[in-house]
């Protein structure tokens, strides 16, 4: 049927004796590599993230322990019985929006539909130069979802987008040297893979007028080869020539102790122990559950692997101000989970063809064949060294500078500028301490952050960032509410 399909259509342009071949190959299996989820080794405070992530030796308002145990060892108490975090990119959002709205696309090809309907146009005999420009038109109106597609939601089909908002719940505490935290961290995740389909139609120039021949001549071989495999019927086209959304999607449980322990005035070393309880979640969304995407991605979860690991840090405070910390994260190495996605696409490949400086087609042969695809996807714990800085301008302004990651294990950093992160707040008191305003900047993953902090009666903690997230690659606004003392 494929191929009589072919021979119908292009007969109908063809003037010379040749018509085109179409050859079925066997089915091919392919695994790609693997896609290692970005995950951050830690909770990141939104008042960190705020000024640019910088977390080593300056942890004096944050949740200390987490970033680095031997700040407990500066004797405190202090209590956060609520803490609430999100992170909210909104191109994905927009991603899940688009998507949500174009089910139709997804269900009835309408798009596939319209150009498929245009090119039978532009190659029907005896018609005229204005039905064919119209023709032209109407394939070029049905191309606006596919590269709109691209552009919103999937990305290249080699390095696939990857949308998501993540949640931290949690308490935590310090008694004097010991500390305890209990925490959930998870990123409601979805990428969309681009179908080969779809990747040949954003290849195809689609000539605007009729002046080139040869042009309209190519642009209907190249659109042929793309279409004409995934069509099985009247207006129907295979769920193999659209592209396959999957959830990758993740969430900790996190439960933590540590202890700081002063060496003298001036040096404090700490270690903490983790329990992490790992879900992971990488499954095929079905179209229909495109308009509730990411808060299906929160329901689906199933608990995989439950994890011990550590942390251990020290600190130095010099006596004019300045402090330096150094921690050595997830020393006890925590299982790596792994899963795949296996999704069946149809591919073609075009072997040779020829065209007359007037346009006419002449010896058109291609191939198809069908391709199952094993996408691994990978989320592991690494083990993280970093050093960082603190020194105070002022009683009330801080500077930071962090090096993170200078083993280089973390697979969402690049580069070494990757690695590096500034950053600095000042905190503005008023109404008798009763209020205090704190703005923040800072320099993470080479990009600026920006954060704003609202501390009422020192026990409502009101934080926003504005920051680039790692896991799905864009920026996101981040909030926090924490109530503690």
């Amino acid at each position: 049927m494929l191929q009589t399909l072919i021979c119908l259509l292009l007969s109908l342009f063809i003037v010379t004796s040749a018509f085109p071949q179409a050859t079925e190959l066997p089915h091919q299996y392919r695994t790609v590599e693997t896609i290692h989820l970005k995950y951050p080794i830690n909770s990141m405070d939104v008042r960190a993230i705020g000024m640019g992530s910088t977390q080593i030796a300056n942890g004096k308002t944050y949740n200390a322990m987490m970033y680095n145990p031997s700040l407990l060892g500066h004797k405190r108490f202090s209590i956060e019985f609520l803490g609430i975090q999100t992170g909210m990119p909104f191109a994905t959002y927009d991603a899940a929006d688009y998507l949500s709205h174009h089910i139709d696309e997804f269900n009835e090809a309408i798009s596939l539909n319209q150009i498929w309907d245009g090119l039978d146009k532009l190659t029907q005999p005896g018609a005229s130069n204005e039905q064919k420009l119209q023709a032209l038109h109407e394939i070029q109106d049905g191309l606006v979802f596919v590269n709109d597609l691209f552009l919103e939601v999937t990305g290249p089909g080699d390095d696939p987008k990857i949308h998501g908002i993540n949640l931290l719940p949690g308490i935590s505490g310090q008694f004097g040297n010991f500390g305890f935290s209990l925490y959930g961290f998870g990123q409601a995740g979805f990428m969309v893979e681009l179908s080969p389909t779809f990747e040949s139609l954003l290849d195809i120039e689609i000539p605007s007028t009729l002046d080139n021949p040869v042009a309209t001549a190519r642009a209907i071989i190249q659109l042929t080869a793309a279409l004409a495999p995934a069509v099985i019927g009247p207006r129907k086209f295979s769920d193999k020539a659209y592209p396959t959304a999957f959830y990758s999607s993740y969430f900790d449980i996190v439960g933590a102790a540590g202890y700081g322990l002063p060496i003298n005035k001036n040096l404090t070393i700490g270690a903490n122990l983790k329990i992490i309880n790992r879900r992971f979640l990488i499954d095929r969304i079905a179209v229909d559950d495109y308009d509730e995407i990411i808060s299906n991605a929160w329901d689906k979860f199933k608990s995989d692997v439950t994890g011990v690991t550590g942390d251990l840090g020290a600190h130095y405070q010099f006596k004019f101000g300045t402090s330096v910390g150094a921690t050595f994260q997830n020393i006890i190495p925590v299982k790596e989970i792994k899963k795949s996605i296996d999704t069946e696409y149809k591919f073609n490949k075009i072997l040779r063809y020829d065209i007359t400086q007037d346009g006419q087609i002449d010896s058109l042969r291609y191939v198809t064949w069908e391709t199952t695809i094993t996408r691994p996807f990978a989320l592991k714990v690494p083990f993280i060294m970093s050093i960082g800085v603190c020194h105070p301008l002022t009683k009330s302004w801080d500077v930071a500078f962090d090096w993170v990651d200078i083993a280089e294990n973390d697979s969402r950093y690049e580069k070494t500028e990757d690695r590096i992160r500034l950053g600095t707040e000042y905190r503005f008191n008023t109404l008798k301490s009763a209020l205090t305003i704190t703005p923040r900047i800072g320099l993470s993953d080479q990009r600026i952050a920006l954060g704003l902090g609202l501390n009422i009666l020192k026990l409502f903690h009101i934080d926003g960032a504005y920051a680039y997230d790692r896991f799905v690659n864009e920026y996101a606004y981040y909030a926090q509410l924490k109530i503690g003392w």
